[in-house]
């Protein structure tokens, strides 16, 4: 998000426009790579420099989904009544899944670093799920209400012509295919890449506008 606080030209404002542009690309580049570098282990809870490196992927394109988010938010203005409450809702319960996704990465981080073995890092992950609340935030619902969100987001954009309607049908047939994939076949199908794939074009049109002034400045 640009701050109207901040001058238009400099240097922080650039740096803040330059990685919001940035996030619509790298954020699903991210996340699809973080996939990749699980493939060596199968997906499997194997400690080492694989789990390791996965997961500091997809924590960095969390963290700039968070930033796309706020982006989108700010390309959604000006807006009143129940169009504003709609964009809010929706960016809020993106973020707060973006906050859910981060902390479980750090927690799959801290598992690995601390874990011998697999049976190690599982015994980490019950101790963990088992408090309160945690698996239903942190593991399952919080987690995947991003991709829920993000969808209701770019269809609201999309009503207010702020970007294109083909980004958000490119968008909502990514996470289309991702619930498929997962609930379906597996996170370890490649199938699961397809799905990350087209969400990554859809959030790569999404940052082309039409209305977003900070990307064709």
């Amino acid at each position: 998000m640009i701050s109207t606080d901040t001058p238009a030209h400099s240097p922080t404002h650039s740096l803040m426009s330059s990685v919001a542009r940035a996030s619509f690309t790298a954020g699903p580049a991210a996340f699809l790579g973080g996939w990749l570098l699980m493939r060596p282990i199968g997906g499997d809870l194997v400690p080492g420099p694989w789990w390791t490196a996965a997961h500091a992927v997809w924590l960095l394109g969390f963290l700039l989904f968070g930033v796309m988010v706020l982006e989108l938010r700010r390309m959604a203005a000006p807006t009143t009544g129940g169009q504003k409450a709609a964009v809010w809702a929706a960016t809020g319960v993106a973020l707060f899944s973006v906050v859910a996704n981060v902390a479980q990465l750090v927690i799959d981080l801290v598992a690995g670093f601390t874990s011998a073995d697999g049976a190690a890092m599982r015994a980490v992950f019950d101790q963990v799920q088992g408090y309160p609340g945690v698996e239903l935030v942190v593991y399952s619902v919080g987690a995947q209400l991003f991709f829920v969100a993000l969808l209701v987001l770019a269809g609201i954009m999309a009503v207010l012509h702020r970007v294109t309607s083909l980004s958000a049908v490119v968008v909502a047939a990514g996470v289309v295919v991702l619930a498929v994939a997962m609930l379906g076949v597996g996170r370890d199908s490649a199938l699961v890449a397809v799905g990350m794939a087209v969400l990554w074009l859809g959030a790569l049109l999404l940052g082309r506008g039409p209305g977003t002034p900070a990307l064709s400045a």
